[in-house]
């Protein structure tokens, strides 16, 4: 399977998991069958918007970020979140994050069921 971003439209929602602003996300793979990959896409956060903190159980989440500055909050900890940085909630864990700087925050999420490696 070969998947080009530039093929893939935004979906735009507003105030994802209880955040502020405008999420736009293209999804690269959404529910790949037979896969414990769940989900994979390119987020763009607009300046000031944020994902508001959530829990992940069954389940496992990273962001990386491409561009921007940010802030990811990582079971409770606030990280800088700028180009290169990895972060990871693992089965339990809890994560946020917020656009702090003044062009889009953006990162490559990936969403995989810890049901199905075991």
């Amino acid at each position: 399977m070969v998947i080009n971003l530039q093929n893939v439209p935004a979906d735009a929602a507003e105030n994802v998991r209880g955040g502020i602003g405008t999420v736009h996300a293209h999804k690269l793979l959404d529910l790949y069958p037979g896969s414990a990959i769940k989900s994979v896409g390119v987020v763009r956060l607009e300046p000031g918007a944020s994902v508001g903190d959530h829990s992940h159980t069954g389940d496992e989440d990273f962001y990386y970020c491409l561009s921007g500055a940010g802030i990811v909050i990582d079971d409770g900890i606030e990280h800088p979140f700028t180009p290169g940085t990895l972060q990871i909630t693992r089965d339990g864990g809890t994560q946020a994050i917020r656009n702090t700087g003044e062009t889009e925050l953006v990162f490559l999420g990936a969403l995989v069921d810890t049901q199905r490696l075991e």
